[in-house]
């Protein structure tokens, strides 16, 4: 396929970084957008050099001039026009949440098991520095992996609007939880179970834009996974914290890996040995910690570069559906185990795209 041809849904502030990764890429363009409201549609397609608008997806979906489509509409549609858009056979790159309902995630994961094209799930984690930590996932780096934790804590959102409201569909488990969820998904693999907790802890906001609100979603979320090997995970959303953290680390037997924590991208702690391609630093006064060199990201690594990508070469996307409705799974069980004080085990599976070492998981044989 020489060019790829691309519907954008949804016309928001949020579209904006789709259209300018596409314009960046050879063979790439976007030809159509969509929107609720045509005015909407068309003032973005004129911005953005678009032939056609639609104010209804489904003529976008009918058009035989796209190729595939960008999904960047509400949170509680995402689903449903993944799901069309699968049906009208276009390859999809939709934006997080996946989905807001347990009822559609199980309508989208009957569309992606009679589906053969392209289907990404974001959030895309795998930056240069989620990809260079990969190569310190060893055991002769950090020995056995036990377990992991990450967390997207904010003082909350800053405006004063939607972004609290009920009918929105999102809170801090649908809108921010995800991107931890995600990175633990990637390093960890499928989860077996989950306990949760999930409440809002501030009812009336003011807001960064000195805006008042009374808050109806939840903003204090803290998730339990564990694994068939017996590891956890502890992952944490939450919009009451007065500076923002964004971070995971991968706990290991004799090492750990630090992933945008405390101003250093990267920093690869190993007792066993020097770490490869590292300069040791001093980090949080902790002993035989070095920060691997990071390489700048790509356009042609990024969301829409991986998406085309994906779609030209028939290779697996690294956020596929499969591990999408993983995620999604656990955001939804995880309203169901605070509601209900239990742990519920999950059902999902996906293979990890990139070879983890045999055995780094399995802690059961031997002395460690």
């Amino acid at each position: 396929m020489d060019e790829i041809r691309l519907g954008m849904i949804g016309c928001g502030q949020i579209s904006t970084r789709f259209f300018n990764q596409a314009r960046q890429l050879d063979g790439v363009r976007f030809v159509a957008t969509c929107a609720a409201h045509e005015e909407t549609a068309r003032a973005k397609a004129e911005e953005m050099g678009c032939e056609r608008w639609y104010s209804d997806h489904h003529r976008l979906l009918e058009d035989p001039g796209i190729d595939a489509v960008v999904i960047t509409t509400p949170h509680q549609y995402h689903s449903q026009m993944a799901i069309d858009a699968l049906g009208a056979g276009k390859h999809v790159l939709v934006e997080k949440p996946l989905t807001t309902r347990l009822e559609h995630l199980r309508a989208l994961d009957a569309a992606l098991r009679t589906s053969t094209v392209t289907f990404m799930a974001l959030p895309f984690v795998h930056n240069s520095t989620f990809l260079t930590a990969l190569r310190y996932v060893r055991e002769d780096v950090i020995g056995k992996i036990t377990g992991i934790e990450a967390d997207l804590n904010i003082p909350g959102p800053p405006r004063s609007n939607w972004y609290y409201s009920r009918e929105a569909e999102g809170g801090a488990m649908l809108d921010t939880m995800v991107y931890p969820l995600a990175r633990v998904a990637a390093l960890m693999g499928p989860a077996e179970r989950i306990a949760a907790f999930a409440n809002r802890l501030i009812p009336h906001r003011l807001c960064g834009d000195g805006g008042r609100v009374d808050s109806q979603v939840d903003d204090n979320v803290t998730i339990l996974l564990e694994y068939p090997t017996g590891q956890q995970a502890i992952v944490r959303s939450l919009w009451a914290q007065s500076f923002r953290q964004n971070g995971t680390i991968l706990h290991g037997r004799h090492g750990a890996i630090f992933l945008d924590r405390w101003g250093h991208p990267l920093v690869v702690k190993s007792d066993l040995a020097p770490v490869p391609d590292a300069e040791p630093i001093e980090f949080l006064g902790i002993e035989n910690c070095y920060a691997p060199k990071v390489p700048p990201m790509r356009v042609e690594d990024d969301i829409v570069g991986h998406f085309v990508h994906s779609i030209r070469t028939g290779e697996r996307p690294h956020c596929d559906g499969s591990i999408g409705l993983h995620i999604a799974e656990q955001q939804m069980l995880a309203y169901q185990s605070s509601a209900t004080n239990r742990s519920l085990p999950l059902e999902s599976q996906f293979e990890l795209w990139w070879e983890r070492p045999t055995g780094i998981m399995d802690l059961s044989q031997g002395y460690l």
